[in-house]
C-alpha cells in the first residue's frame, strides 16, 4: 500500500462509494478511467490516483476534495504541513500528466487561444516558460490567461498585483481587469493567509522553478451584491523577468 492511500482512507473511499450506491466499474468508467481502475487502487494494484482523477472521483461522490482525502470538509489557504507536502506530490504528478496528456493537442489549441482547455494552457506555459528561459518575451497568445503578480519581499505584508490577464480567472470572478480590484480582494484575507501567499511567491520566486499548489479555496464578494461564492482552483506559479530587469511571478489559476 503506497503512502497516500493508507488503510484509513481505503476504508474511507470504500465507505464514500458504497454510499454513493456506485459499483466501482460504472464510476470508474465516469471518471475517464477503464472499469478495473477503482478496484485496482482500492486493493493496492494500481497506482494512487494524481490530483485530477481524485477531484473528478469527489465530484461524482458529491463531495469536497478535502473531505474526500480525510481531511475534513473545509479547505484552507494554508494546509497543515504534512497535508501540504503529500498534496505537494500530487501536484507534481498532475505537472508529469499534463505534459503528456496534452502534448499531442498542443499545436491546434495554440492557433485559438480561445479553444484552449486548463491542461493545455498549464502546458503551453510550462513549454513557453522552460523555450523562453524564465524571461517575460514572447507570451502574446496566452498573456490573456493569466495574472502577474510583483515578487514580494520577505518582509512585504501583502503580494501587490501588477497585471490581471482579461480571461484569468480573477479576471472572470471579480468582472474586472483592474489589479487593483485583485489587491482589494487579498486584502479581505486574515493576516496569516496574507503571509502565507507572501511566503509563497516569495519562495517561487527565489527558487526559480515552477510550483503548482494544493487546492486552495477563498471566498469572492460580488461586486454588486452581499453574498459571495466561493472558488476553488490550483495556482501555477512561474517566476518571471520582463526584459527591463523587473522580477514578477506569473500566476495561472484554474478550477479545482
Amino acid at each position: 500500500m503506497s503512502r497516500m492511500m493508507t488503510s484509513q482512507l481505503v476504508k474511507h473511499w470504500r465507505a464514500l462509494i458504497e454510499a454513493s450506491g456506485e459499483g466501482l466499474g460504472p464510476l470508474s468508467k465516469s471518471i475517464g478511467k477503464d472499469s478495473s481502475y477503482l478496484s485496482g487502487v482500492l486493493a493496492g494494484r494500481t497506482k494512487d490516483p494524481g490530483v485530477f482523477t481524485s477531484m473528478a472521483l469527489a465530484t461524482k461522490l458529491g463531495v469536497s476534495f478535502e473531505f474526500l482525502m480525510g481531511r475534513g470538509d473545509e479547505l484552507s489557504l494554508k494546509p497543515d504541513p504534512a497535508y501540504q507536502q503529500e498534496v505537494s506530490k500530487q501536484a507534481s504528478r498532475v505537472l508529469t500528466d499534463v505534459m503528456r496528456v496534452a502534448r499531442d493537442r498542443l499545436h491546434a489549441a495554440s492557433q485559438d487561444p480561445n479553444l484552449l482547455e486548463s491542461k493545455d494552457i498549464v502546458s503551453l506555459l510550462l513549454r513557453w516558460w522552460h523555450q523562453q528561459d524564465g524571461k517575460l518575451v514572447g507570451h502574446e497568445q496566452i498573456q490573456d490567461h493569466f495574472d502577474l503578480i510583483h515578487t514580494p519581499s520577505a518582509e512585504d505584508s501583502i503580494v501587490t498585483p501588477y497585471e490581471v490577464g482579461r480571461q484569468s480567472l480573477a479576471a472572470k470572478k471579480l468582472g474586472t481587469t483592474d489589479p487593483d480590484a485583485l489587491r482589494r480582494l487579498v486584502e479581505t484575507f486574515d493576516k496569516p493567509s496574507q503571509q502565507e501567499l507572501v511566503r509563497c511567491y516569495y519562495e517561487v520566486a527565489n527558487k526559480g522553478t515552477p510550483t503548482l499548489s494544493p487546492p486552495i479555496s477563498v471566498r469572492i464578494p460580488f461586486p454588486a451584491e452581499s453574498a459571495e461564492i466561493e472558488v476553488e482552483y490550483f495556482r501555477l506559479q512561474l517566476p518571471v523577468e520582463s526584459p527591463n530587469g523587473n522580477r514578477f511571478v506569473l500566476s495561472y489559476c484554474f478550477p479545482a
